[in-house]
């Protein structure tokens, strides 16, 4: 008989293989008349808001100075947001440039949308990029992204994002959680249900702030709160696999958890607040996409915590079993010959095993699509072993604390280093 935790098992991976067949299908029926093609017939204002960012800050405007675009269609608008530290003095250092044009702005500290607000305010051109103040992007970026911007119902348009020199651990989980990402986007912008504008590099037509007005500077996840934004409007987000973005991922645990808190929790209002999304007339947003974005946030959260428990509670009857028969724990023949017998081949004889052998093989087709748009995947393979050992147990962490904070209505911090 089947149990509930089974029962639940299989019918989100049933939803998890068809949803990533689904994606799969419509992205091949894409690419087959699919034209890559490059643009430089608009304007743009790149603008980069900053708070306490002298480490990275140089690295991200020498990086928006080498992209590839005209000159005389380029401007640059660093926007510091009441910085502690140098990042205003380090910024101030390149605005003697003028091919292309830069100004650095400099305010009290009022949140990242306040500051992309006060550089769309200042921007005079046709397309509007945000950019991270720890992202660096490749020079052929810009050009790959604007010419999807011919289609007047394109609002906005997303490129692809990869973790910058992964070094430890934590960054190394995120390099292969990226390069999925990847897939997915370009699936979403496919079926017109991108919910999501990373604020590493993400472009939106002037016109749209003009009329809509620009980014929500109470909201804790802007990029989030802005995309769904778009889709109620009825316009279309795009993403272009091949315009390559790279950001300084979180380093440690912490700051990784602080991030994905902030993360999670804004997820968790905006999806409220937009609630009018989800439906059958919504199309494949309100009928797929927005309900697996439900179901991450529940079902991996209580599977793993049940099995986490429900495992702990059973290695604890069977060593309380061993001491009570006298087991010779000391022995390494004995010990090896009872974790392979009560674990390893319970776990292969399960069919649970098979599915999770089948989810395995589609992350891995989602990494060589990446890899075939000059993502940098350098170690990916031991990357992709860490990511599969842990990415389930942080994930539950994260929607656990995240679900506190929002219960409680406690304030959530934009990033550790702010206390």
């Amino acid at each position: 008989m089947v149990n509930f935790y089974s029962l639940v098992v299989y019918v989100s991976s049933f939803i998890g293989l068809f949803a990533a067949i689904f994606y799969a299908i419509n992205l091949y029926y894409y690419y087959k008349k699919y034209k890559y093609k490059e643009s430089e017939d608009k304007t743009v204002s790149i603008i980069i808001p900053a708070y306490n960012e002298e480490k990275s800050i140089e690295k991200t405007i020498l990086s928006a100075l080498a992209i590839d675009y005209p000159k005389n269609k380029l401007e640059i608008i660093v926007v510091d947001d009441g910085s502690k530290d140098r990042t205003y003095e380090i910024a101030k250092k390149f605005e003697s440039f003028k091919d292309p044009k830069l100004k650095v702005l400099k305010k009290k500290n009022g949140g990242k949308g306040s500051a992309l607000n006060l550089g769309i305010n200042n921007s005079k051109a046709d397309i509007i990029f945000t950019m991270d103040a720890d992202t660096f992007v490749n020079p052929s970026t810009v050009k790959r992204m604007i010419s999807f911007f011919d289609n007047k119902l394109v609002a906005a348009v997303t490129p692809s994002m990869g973790v910058y020199k992964p070094k430890s651990l934590w960054q190394k989980i995120q390099h292969i959680e990226y390069a999925l990402g990847v897939f997915l986007r370009k699936a979403f912008a496919v079926i017109d249900s991108m919910h999501v504008t990373p604020g590493a590099f993400s472009a939106y037509r002037r016109n749209f702030f003009k009329k809509y007005g620009g980014f929500d500077e109470k909201n804790i996840t802007e990029d989030l709160e802005i995309a769904l934004r778009i889709q109620s409007k009825k316009l279309r987000i795009e993403n272009v696999p091949e315009a390559i973005v790279y950001t300084s991922a979180p380093k440690t645990f912490n700051e990784l958890l602080v991030q994905r808190r902030r993360w999670y929790s804004g997820l968790i209002k905006n999806l409220w607040n937009y609630r009018n999304l989800f439906g059958i007339n919504k199309g494949p947003l309100g009928i797929l996409v927005l309900p697996l974005a439900l179901m991450t946030m529940f079902v991996p959260t209580i599977l793993t915590v049940y099995v986490v428990i429900k495992r702990l509670i059973k290695i604890k009857n069977d060593l309380d079993y061993l001491v009570i028969i006298n087991y010779k724990f000391g022995s390494i023949f004995e010990l090896n010959s009872y974790v392979f017998e009560k674990y390893l081949f319970s776990l292969f004889s399960q069919p649970l095993f098979l599915l999770s052998i089948l989810f395995i093989s589609i992350l891995a087709l989602y990494l060589f699509f990446s890899n075939k748009n000059k993502l940098d995947l350098t170690n990916a393979k031991l990357n992709f072993v860490f990511f599969l050992s842990f990415y389930l147990l942080l994930s539950a962490l994260w929607w656990i604390i995240s679900f506190f904070y929002v219960i409680t209505n406690r304030k959530i911090i934009w990033r550790s280093e702010d206390g």
